[in-house]
């Protein structure tokens, strides 16, 4: 496929619609429905589902940046709005449930500091794409992603189970998808700059690592296994896709297709990490 297969919509002057309008709401209901994994409201939140939901905050940083870039390029347009402006609702419901279900100090201190980086990043985020604020983007997108890993290591340790370690890693493998798909869309868009391609690089190794890690877990169930290798199948496709790119061709639309389907079928089998029973 061609680097340049794009939607022909217009960009409109404000490419950011209000969380109330139409498509936002419609995003949000889609990402609700196929994104989120299937567990309670705020008060009704489990340690292991919260571990999912501080995880998937990960990936939302992530996702967030890469729909911004998508935007800027005109590629995949209508799409990568409601993705930003349903992955920016997602990311502010989620963080209030996470503060309001907080089981220790330190777990709180590390919330508040997620919602001090949020709320500058959010608000680039939603500004108008420009190529020149492309790579602050990211290295807010960053910084923002570290302070939410660091908060699932705390929900983790709190848990203190294989079972938790299991969750993490799997939800972790979300926010590669999302962040290996960012980095590239960069790649394409020539934002060059040596971290962005150490980053890529280091991201591409860390899915490759994780997902050796998962495929041999004693506690996987068949289904699990199953999925793993779904994942495993489609990820050697991908690496296709990446490896055009170092000859100087791009196809990121492809690669936004790919690392979607990535991430559905990782959240899926995160979903079914949280509901194992590890006895």
């Amino acid at each position: 496929m061609q680097s340049n297969c794009r939607e022909r919509n217009p960009l409109p002057e404000n490419p950011l619609r209000a969380m109330i309008s139409p498509f936002a709401t419609l995003a949000i209901v889609m990402i609700m429905l196929f994104l989120t994994p299937t567990i309670g409201a705020a008060d009704t939140l489990t340690i292991d589902a919260a571990i999912n939901k501080a995880g998937m905050q990960r990936m939302l940083t992530q996702r967030i940046a890469k729909s911004y870039l998508l935007v800027g390029q005109e590629v995949s347009t209508e799409t990568a709005l409601k993705q930003l402006d349903a992955s920016v609702a997602l990311f502010e419901q989620h963080l209030g449930e996470l503060e309001d279900f907080s089981p220790t100090q330190e777990i709180t201190a590390s919330l508040q500091d997620i919602r001090r980086s949020w709320n500058q990043f959010r608000q680039s985020a939603i500004s108008k794409p420009e190529n020149s604020q492309a790579l602050s983007l990211i290295k807010q997108a960053s910084r923002l992603l570290e302070l939410c890993e660091n908060n699932v290591q705390l929900f983790e340790a709190y848990l203190g189970s294989r079972k938790g370690e299991l969750i993490n890693l799997s939800g972790r493998q979300r926010m590669l998808s999302q962040r290996i798909g960012m980095l590239y869309v960069a790649k394409s868009w020539q934002i060059d700059d040596q971290t962005v391609e150490d980053a890529f690089a280091l991201a591409l190794k860390d899915f490759d690592h994780a997902l050796d890690l998962l495929t041999k877990s004693s506690l996987n169930t068949d289904e699990i296994n199953q999925a793993l290798s779904d994942v495993v199948s489609q990820w050697k496709f991908s690496r296709s896709g990446f490896e055009l790119s170092e000859s100087g061709r791009h196809v990121p639309f492809v690669i936004q297709v790919t690392t979607e389907s990535i991430l559905k079928k990782m959240d899926a089998i995160t979903t079914l990490y949280v509901s194992i029973d590890p006895g």
